[in-house]
């Protein structure tokens, strides 16, 4: 199998590319299905490992402050549907956890993160935020290539505003 080529990130205030993912219940969302609405798009490596669980809670435990700012909040890792149901139903996420199974999303968005810890060949995604505003233009992202750095909290808040 050939490596593909790498793609660049989405930047600040370029349309990012539409996909379409599976939910935990095998139900497909359209990122162009959110119109008029702003949109917090959470990558995150892995269901059920510490940074990831942290960050999904603090995400979770600021869904009343995103809704008060018209934001839907989107999770998304590279784990099957049912890896994120049950990452979902143990965490009492309530916001959409989709599947990037195929990997096709984090290509789309350059932030391929290869070989997961040892797990050579096991490609995930990048710890990253990428905020849209209602015409799906990105106007904040934040990538990070460790995966044991969570996101300044703090900061999505402040762009939110």
């Amino acid at each position: 199998m050939s490596e593909q080529q790498n793609i660049s990130q989405p930047n600040i205030g370029n349309k990012v590319p539409d996909f379409e993912l599976a939910d935990m219940d095998m139900k497909f969302h359209r990122l162009s299905d959110y119109n008029s609405r702003r949109i917090i798009l959470a990558f995150f490596p892995a269901a059920e490992s510490p940074v990831c669980t942290k960050e999904m809670c603090n995400f979770r435990d600021s869904l009343n402050q995103f809704s008060n700012l018209h934001t839907k909040l989107i999770g998304i890792s590279v784990d099957g549907p049912f890896a994120n149901k049950i990452f979902s139903e143990n965490r009492h996420l309530n916001f959409p956890v989709l599947s990037d199974y195929n990997r096709e999303v984090i290509k789309k968005y350059g932030i391929v993160m290869k070989d997961l810890g040892n797990l050579k060949d096991y490609n995930a995604a990048k710890r990253s935020i990428f905020i849209l505003n209602e015409n799906k233009e990105l106007v904040y992202k934040w990538v990070s290539d460790n995966p044991l750095i969570e996101p300044n909290y703090d900061e999505i808040m402040e762009n939110l505003k």
